[in-house]
């Protein structure tokens, strides 16, 4: 059916906001007038709860995105939220979980994130693991959300803290989670909503079950959401025929001298035991070989002196372990494949209240979501190479029972041992070289919220005020397991070292990071009007007091024991060995931690409190200009008792401004600054604490907030065709905080004044960048009326370049900022959406250009560094996807990702490799294992009754 269009773009964008919910709500305009307010009340109200401009008058870098958006696009996790949003990317920190978002030039705790207004927990990396074995003592992740939660999604490009306080430089991403009307159908008093869902990719299968109800003012809803998944696998093609080969160190016992074939070889005599046996000897150890073994070898045979049997079994049995190994089972650094990851999650939102006198609502909120990813670190050789074999060289070679492997060993020379110091601590040769990294997070809220709601222009003294209360808990426990208990080849998670097994050994290096925080925030709404001007102001309070808590663990278990000369030979000259039977004793590295001023094995706190206040009023004079002005202050105080922590007050303020010209109905001009700022965050408060100790009377440098202003100009049309918007900002980011190195002069034991280099967090970058941004949707029957109705497309493009960055001269940079700007990208849909909503289909294609290596280079002093080995070459894909409702209850969702099975790597992906990845993969020589997924599908089934 064709027809004409008679509204302008306002109601044309919420007209076709099923088919393209997030552009719909992006396109609208101002209030809409009277008359329309009146026809179209309750469409007006949902427009304004997604709208583009409902808190700032331009819209300029605004993406939001309802539930429906959410479906519609089958997002079952973080990296799918963003896909088709150019400008706005997924943090990787490298073990599975992300550190957030990166949007214009910047990244993790410089883009904040909020649910229902309560900031999530920060990015916490501390530098290194305590035992100093490898690994990140803090995960670096931000707890992600529940999207069978969210209601609405809104992402803001560029600076705003004015609405979204600290941490807002580059942008913000908040959530609203769902309320009871949004599981209820139209005219109905209870809905039950039940969603499944797989992806391929990933290997995630998601359950999810809700249900709301309405009834004699009461309202509640209850949602329980689980899913489960792998690793997300590479292009099927990178591992196909790749084969290993390695060689590795064994054991083998030196029944014969080669060299003197008349001579006995080396035995001995344990004690208790009543024959006499070969010393065991390292088989693949090169030096032994090159210089002895093979070379005896040799001179034999020239010399005409053949082996016999049993001495070529041993001169076999002494050479490198040579195996074949595939993409699968390879362990070690060039490894192609990701790490194994089994991932769960599970959540629980449960809201209730009561509504009365016709405009109160008094009610409650608990959310509980917790996640696991539980990995193996296959970049962890399982066996130990011909280059290890100088850890073996010193030991004796002597063993109780028949397993002559247990006579290799190194010795572990970190911990400090309990027990008898006489045992002999070692980690066995014959036991295989495991690391398991289980990141946990559990995000805990509960809290009372007030709402009152009017009409608008009402004489009353606010048309809408909500008061609330939130009390929230975000952990993050990250655990390295190292273990060395299971006999090669065989791998146990669930091995410990224990008596039976001498020389077995397990380490569990544990941080644990949590934030609490107890939210007070109140807002005002009112909006008044006279004959020139509508005014929409909004006054905003807040508390909120917070407590973050770092508490490092570390504990090893050896399975010693006491392996001495007795003094004594036998009749033939044979040593005597006294071994005596395994003991598990337990160590740590906290004893030596201890004695550091700058890192302990105790939990440390810092408390902080902010107070805010805000007001900001959203305007029209006559029909021709909108405006948006606001601003905020926030005082924020943080305190500790503990040494070497940071602590102060910080006063920022902040603001944004918005004017829209619209000389037309189709046609209007924008232009928006505004200003952010962010404290330093809880890891920059407690410090470098790896690097060196420091002397008594020394104090960390303080740290100042990091500012950002961002200015945007935009050009909209709009009109039954839909819409395009062209837009270009400017961002500027100053006083960054880095890691650097400060040569700073300390007294040394003797009191002499030394210059050293201080590693810590300063204040340390600025720089600026400019971009440009283009959004646009076409109707296409607003085109030609005889094109069908419901056929679109899409467009989006995102270009940032940097235009300049300066270091403070005082400091040498060990940390850089620009690797997290996005290349540019590309993404055109073509789809179609059935009028009434039966079945649709559309076609996404997205083309990237490469990563540009100059935004990858910084100065460290003098010497030019590269923040990342490689950067990515330009790519494309394409993705189909299609719906079909069946009887109003049933919706059917499928989609094909990259149906051309290209194969590429995105920047997001390699980034990994980059300095300011959390847990960096540096070492890794092949980066086939960061290739996006081939080919892969999703499916989704939605009930609703």
């Amino acid at each position: 059916m064709n027809k004409k269009h008679g509204f302008p773009l306002t109601l044309t964008a919420l007209a076709i906001a099923t088919a393209f919910p997030a552009y719909a709500a992006q396109a609208g305009g101002a209030t809409p007038d009277a008359a329309q307010t009146q026809s179209l009340k309750e469409v007006t109200v949902r427009a304004a709860k997604v709208g583009r401009r409902s808190k700032e008058a331009t819209g300029l870098g605004k993406i939001v995105k309802t539930s429906e958006t959410l479906n519609k696009e089958q997002v079952l996790g973080i990296r799918d939220l963003t896909r088709y949003d150019p400008g706005v990317a997924v943090v990787e920190q490298g073990n599975g979980a992300s550190g957030g978002y990166s949007i214009r030039g910047v990244d993790k705790n410089r883009v904040a994130v909020s649910v229902d207004g309560v900031a999530q927990i920060q990015a916490f990396t501390v530098q290194g693991s305590l035992s100093g074995y490898g690994g990140r003592g803090g995960s670096g992740a931000i707890n992600e959300i529940e999207y069978e939660n969210i209601s609405t999604v809104e992402i803001d490009k560029g600076a705003g803290s004015s609405e979204h306080g600290s941490g807002a430089l580059g942008g913000a991403v908040a959530f609203r989670t769902k309320e009871a009307a949004d599981l209820i159908s139209d005219g109905k008093s209870w809905g039950i909503q039940a969603k499944t869902a797989y992806g391929s990719k990933n290997r995630q299968f998601m359950k999810s079950l809700g249900a709301g109800f309405s009834k004699d003012g009461w309202e509640g809803l209850l949602i329980r959401t689980e899913r489960q998944g792998r690793e997300t696998r590479p292009h099927g093609d990178i591992a196909d025929g790749v084969e290993y080969g390695i060689d590795r160190l064994d054991a083998f016992r030196q029944t014969y001298d080669i060299q003197n074939p008349n001579k006995k070889a080396e035995y001995f005599l344990a004690e208790g035991e009543r024959e006499p046996k070969p010393v065991a000897k390292l088989a693949g150890n090169g030096n032994y070989l090159k210089n002895q073994l093979n070379r005896w070898v040799e001179e034999r045979r020239s010399k005409g002196q053949a082996l016999n049997s049993e001495e070529e079994a041993m001169v076999r049995e002494a050479q490198a372990r040579h195996e074949n190994l595939s993409a699968q089972s390879y362990t070690g650094g060039g490894r192609i494949l990701p790490d194994p990851m089994d991932y769960r999650s599970g959540s629980w939102l449960a809201k209730l209240g009561y509504r009365f006198g016709g405009r109160h609502y008094v009610g409650g909120v608990f959310e509980d979501t917790k996640q696991r990813y539980d990995i193996r670190d296959m970049t962890e050789k399982q066996y130990y190479g011909t280059n290890e074999a100088k850890k073996f060289s010193d030991k004796s070679g002597v063993y109780d029972g028949n397993d002559f492997r247990d006579g290799l060993y190194f010795r572990p020379n970190i911990e400090e041992w309990k027990g008898d110091t006489n045992l002999v601590k070692g980690i066995g040769l014959k036991y295989s070289r495991t690391k398991f990294i289980d990141e946990h997070h559990r995000r805990r809220r509960m809290g009372l919220l007030y709402r009152y709601e009017n009409e608008a222009y009402s004489d009353n003294w606010a048309d809408k005020a909500v008061l609330s209360f939130d009390k929230q808990g975000v952990a993050t426990d990250n655990n390295t397991l190292k273990l060395n208990c299971a006999v090669y080849p065989a791998v146990d998670k669930s091995c410990r070292a224990s008596a039976d097994k001498p020389y077995s050994y397990d380490s569990s290096d544990r941080f644990h990071y949590r934030e609490q925080h107890n939210v007070l925030n109140a807002s005002f709404e009112k909006s008044l009007k006279n004959k020139w001007t509508k005014h929409h102001l909004t006054l905003g309070f807040g508390y909120d007091a917070s407590k973050a808590i770092s508490r490092p663990e570390q504990l090893s278990h050896n399975a010693a024991r006491i392996s001495e000369h007795t003094g004594e030979y036998t009749d033939d000259g044979k040593d005597k060995y006294r071994l005596g039977k395994p003991e598990v004793v337990e160590g740590s590295v906290c004893g030596y931690i201890e004695t550091l001023r700058s890192r302990k094995c105790v939990p440390r706190k810092i408390n902080g409190s902010n107070i805010h206040i805000s007001l900001n009023d959203r305007f029209s004079i006559g029909k021709y200009f909108d405006f948006s002005l606001g601003g905020r202050y926030d005082r924020q105080n943080f305190t500790t008792s503990e040494e070497l922590v940071r602590s102060g007050r910080y006063v920022d303020r902040s603001w944004n401004s918005g004017i829209v010209f619209k000389p037309n109905r189709h046609f209007s001009l924008s232009y928006r600054a505004s200003s952010g700022f962010r404290t330093p965050s809880f890891q920059e408060l407690f410090g470098i604490d790896i690097y060196h100790d420091y002397p008594k009377g020394w104090q960390r440098p303080a740290l100042k907030s990091e500012k950002a202003a961002n200015r945007e100009i935009g050009l909209q049309w709009k009109g039954d065709f839909g819409f395009l918007e062209i837009s270009s900002f400017r961002n500027r980011y100053t006083d960054m905080i880095a890691v650097a190195d400060q040569k700073t002069k300390l007294p040394d034991s003797t009191g002499r004044l030394t210059e050293i280099d201080i590693r810590d967090y300063y204040n340390a970058q600025n720089m600026s960048l400019q971009g440009v941004n283009i959004l646009g949707k076409i109707d296409w029957n607003g085109v030609y009326g005889k094109l069908p109705e419901g056929l679109y497309t899409t467009l989006a493009y995102n270009r940032i370049k940097p235009k300049s960055v300066s270091n403070r001269p005082d400091l040498s940079l060990r940390s850089y900022a620009l690797d997290a700007v996005q290349p540019s990208r590309y993404v055109l849909g073509f789809g179609y959406d059935q009028p009434e909503g039966k079945w649709g289909a559309n076609i996404m294609l997205t083309y990237s250009k490469g990563k540009n290596p100059d935004e990858l280079a910084y100065l460290a002093g003098d010497q030019k560094r590269y923040s990342a080995g490689r950067v990515t070459s330009s790519w494309k894909t394409a993705d189909v996807s299609a719906y079909l409702n069946l009887k109003k209850r049933l919706t059917l969702r499928a989609a094909i990702y990259n149906i051309g099975n290209y194969r590429y790597v995105t920047w997001e992906s390699l980034r990994q490799t980059a300095e300011s990845t959390a847990n960096r993969r540096s070492e890794d020589s092949n980066y086939g294992r960061y290739a996006a997924p081939g080919r892969n599908f999703s499916l989704a089934l939605e009930m609703k009754f």
